[in-house]
């Protein structure tokens, strides 16, 4: 049971740490964290609990968080060819909230609950797309964190 393990560590005994950490969870090791260093916690643990006031708030895996929250997943893309047509055509397919057309690329809210970033892929290439540029964003635990808690005190 580690609490802020790498706190007060200079850049390389942090780095060690982490290692060491990540090689006894691969060992099979179970290794409880309390930390309010959020991104650090995602590269390490499997499991995350979410505590406020004393009260659990959310537990589980990073992707059953999000799917509790029901958080989207912005991708960003960029055609070789953006017409209307293409445009109009994705705005329709299963899992896309929003879609926004810059000058640049092209930015879609997914919901992955109805559809798979792979399967969204697959779609925009089926509609004909050529896609040169194809980046989803990372989930961000600090975003699940703002919207599970409160800034309750005990």
């Amino acid at each position: 049971m580690l609490d802020e393990p790498a706190s007060g560590l200079d850049p390389r005994a942090r780095i060690e740490i982490l290692e060491l950490l990540k090689a006894l969870a691969g060992m099979g090791k179970t290794i409880l964290i309390s930390s309010h260093i959020l991104h650090e916690l995602c590269q390490l643990c499997s499991q995350i609990g979410i505590i406020e006031a004393g009260q659990m708030v959310a537990q589980g895996s990073l992707s059953e968080i999000y799917r509790q929250l029901q958080l989207t997943r912005v991708i960003h893309l960029q055609l070789s060819e953006k017409t209307d047509e293409i445009i109009e055509r994705m705005q329709q397919l299963p899992g896309v909230r929003s879609l926004e057309s810059q000058t640049d690329r092209i930015s879609v809210r997914l919901d992955e609950e109805t559809a798979s970033i792979e399967d969204f892929h697959d779609q925009v290439h089926e509609l004909g797309g050529r896609i040169r540029m194809f980046q989803p964003e990372a989930m961000d635990i600090e975003t699940a964190f703002m919207k599970l808690t409160e800034g309750k005190t005990v």
